[in-house]
């Protein structure tokens, strides 16, 4: 709806109502009589003031910025470092632990945690996260099914210990194929991650080993790998959460060679 303003002259102007507004600008302004004609817009010499006024940078307010999504890259690797560093200590026969069953339900849970840290990396676009933590979140989970007695894995292999070893070691062998694969696809990130993955993979492979071979001194070193993987874990966390702002003691996240990470 449009109305009609009379100038001194007698004519006739438009004056777009409030259903019709747009951004206008100051930069050029046209006066009659007591009207002053602003980017098609007709206000009266005092109200054009105010207006002007309004305008000002000393009064003009800016938007919000919009608030990103936050990084789920320390809360993956929070929990995977928790869950490596208690496995590997279990498992390298530390003070002379060798029984699971007080971690198996932690593995669920902490599972879990690193599940959804890969579903919250979908959001952020990160394909590698997404990929490497969706996935160790479903070992964690199924590594504490095998191991809890409610599940009857065990059971079902009462008659048969070795079978049970052999299915493990075919077990722990896939998994092995699939660290090496994301450990040789984060050769560009930083040598936290790489070295994150490096041990773990020998983890993998030397639980895989002594499952075949029911040898003890495979499974513990296969603890003290996992030991090593947790440590580098850990120091990535730091890196992706302290900087100077937060601590007073930031840590470097060295890139690797021809990484493009700054």
């Amino acid at each position: 709806m449009k109305e009609a303003v009379q100038t001194q002259q007698g004519e006739v102007a438009p004056q777009t109502s409030n259903e019709n507004k747009r951004a206008f600008s100051c930069e050029h302004f046209e006066s009659a009589g007591e009207y002053v004609l602003i980017e098609g817009r007709i206000l009266r010499k005092g109200d054009a003031n105010i207006f002007l006024e309004d305008l000002t940078p000393a009064t003009h307010k800016e938007l919000p910025k919009q608030v990103g999504f936050a990084n789920p890259l320390p809360l993956g690797l929070a929990s995977f470092s928790f869950m490596c560093l208690t496995l590997g200590l279990v498992n390298a026969r530390v003070r002379g632990v060798t029984n699971l069953y007080l971690l198996n339900a932690s593995f669920i849970f902490g599972g879990a945690v690193v599940l959804l840290s890969g579903l919250l990396s979908f959001c952020v676009g990160d394909t590698f996260c997404m990929t490497v933590f969706g996935s160790f979140g479903g070992f964690w989970i199924s590594w504490g099914c095998l191991n809890i007695e409610q599940f009857g894995v065990t059971k079902a292999y009462a008659d048969d210990p070795q079978a049970l070893q052999n299915i493990l070691g075919f077990y722990l062998a896939g998994w092995t194929v699939f660290n090496f694969l994301v450990m040789v696809c984060s050769m560009k990130s930083t040598w936290g991650i790489f070295l994150l993955l490096f041990f773990l993979d020998l983890t993998f492979l030397m639980l895989c080993i002594g499952s075949f071979t029911q040898s003890v001194n495979a499974s513990m070193a296969g603890g003290y790998f996992g030991i090593l993987s947790s440590c580098c874990g850990w120091y990535s966390l730091y890196c992706s959460i302290a900087n100077k702002d937060s601590s007073y003691v930031p840590l470097v996240a060295y890139p690797m060679p021809g990484s493009q990470i700054v």
